[in-house]
């Protein structure tokens, strides 16, 4: 299988190795970056599914430490971005390589005429699956656009980032200049941001993806090249502060957010030249894109109760009610990080969203997100009347908890 970067490399491996957990398959990754000798050691002891990039392919080819010559399944991940990193005359002497009598599997969010050459001329009447933009888009991620004059576009996404107070989110520029750019200009305005692109060093690629993927970062810059390989689930938003080229580029930033069925919001800026833009892709990728407001703050200009004390009876009585069938589990994306515990999340349903008292079944606040079990009955209340809101300042998620 073979990926154009190192990063989707990495990821697309986990992924096989989880499917594989109960079976007899082993996976092996062979990338760039990695000592060559580890790599031919692990394929002398044998793989059955072998995940790499393109130039480390060809290296262990010429060393005959990767023989293709009963490969039976070939997969090309990513053939645009291939296109666009300028490794498709490589791509196509490894398909030479293998035998005719493989099986090839393509992917790739778009089709440029390039891609459908190869196709054409390393395929034998492929089968076409397309997945159409709308299913991406509309169902999971608000989406909202900010019409600014250029010069002053930088002040305009600090007012809008402050604003949002997002989990995590990525900042989406065109350029590696324009990306290392905005990296230094927010970090002087006091934001904690790191920048991804292609001219920083593996070494430094790597850190940044780790310190996203872990969650002590909150703010990342990016490329859409850097950013292929990054498949965060709690990524609340994405902002193009340049726009895409394409409609189809433009789903694929936004599809960052809204991952395993949780909402999210992705944010376009626009000068008034480009203000057309925005009615393009609403057309092409069939989506509404409204003007963004700033976040509802209803919760923060209420005031605030003093905290009700809870008597040794009434606990008890409540441990004793386990929850059944008519209660369900909602997610909080704060904790105690934020500064909140439970006197706070109780204040917020019972004031904010007006649930009764013995409605709340319990109340679990953890580090990073909180869970709270209440009747069904007052669910979809509490997150129609809390989703978006602030409580102690930050802006808060609520959703069905998954599992």
């Amino acid at each position: 299988m073979l990926t154009p970067t190192r990063e989707l490399c990495i990821q697309v491996t986990q992924a096989l190795r989880a499917y594989a957990e109960h079976l007899p398959v082993e996976v092996i990754a062979v990338f760039g970056g990695q000592a060559v000798q580890t790599q031919q050691s692990r394929l002398r002891a044998g793989a059955h599914v072998v995940v790499a990039t393109v130039g480390r392919t060809l290296d262990l080819i010429s060393r005959g430490s990767l023989v293709l010559t009963s490969a039976r399944y070939i997969v090309l991940d990513e053939a645009d971005e291939m296109l666009d990193l300028g490794f498709i005359d490589e791509v196509e002497r490894i398909l030479r390589i293998c035998p005719s009598g493989r099986q090839t599997s393509l992917f790739s969010a778009t089709i440029p005429p390039p891609i459908e050459r190869l196709a054409d001329r390393y395929m034998y009447d492929p089968v076409t699956i397309r997945v159409t933009p709308k299913q991406i888009t509309v169902d999971a991620i608000e989406q909202a656009y900010v019409e600014v004059p250029a010069g002053d576009k930088v002040a305009r996404l600090v007012e809008v980032l402050r604003a949002e107070d997002p989990e995590q989110a990525i900042i989406f520029c065109r350029t590696k200049i324009g990306t290392a750019r905005l990296d230094q200009t927010l970090r002087a305005r006091g934001l904690q941001v790191k920048a991804l692109h292609g001219d920083l060093s593996q070494g430094q690629r790597d850190g940044v993806m780790l310190a996203f993927k872990d969650h002590r970062l909150r703010l990342l810059v990016a490329t859409d090249v850097a950013a292929r390989g990054l498949d965060i689930e709690h990524v609340t938003h994405v902002i193009n502060y340049d726009v895409p080229d394409t409609s189809d580029g433009y789903v694929h930033r936004v599809g960052r957010t809204g991952r395993v069925g949780r909402t999210g919001r992705a944010i376009t800026f626009v000068t008034p030249k480009q203000r057309p833009e925005i009615a393009r892709i609403e057309r092409e990728a069939k989506t509404r894109i409204g003007e963004w407001e700033p976040p509802e703050e209803r919760l923060e200009h209420a005031p605030r109760p003093r905290r009700r004390e809870h008597r040794p009876t009434e606990r008890a009585g409540r441990a004793e009610q386990a929850p059944g069938d008519s209660f369900v589990k909602l997610f909080v994306n704060r904790g105690k990080r934020s500064g909140i515990d439970d006197g706070d999340v109780r204040w917020a349903l019972t004031e904010g969203a007006v649930i009764p008292e013995d409605a709340i079944a319990s109340i679990r606040v953890l580090d990073r997100f909180s869970f709270v079990e209440l009747d069904a009955e007052h669910a979809e209340q509490a997150l129609e009347r809390l989703e978006g809101t602030k409580l102690k300042g930050k802006q808060i998620r609520v959703e069905y908890a998954k599992g």
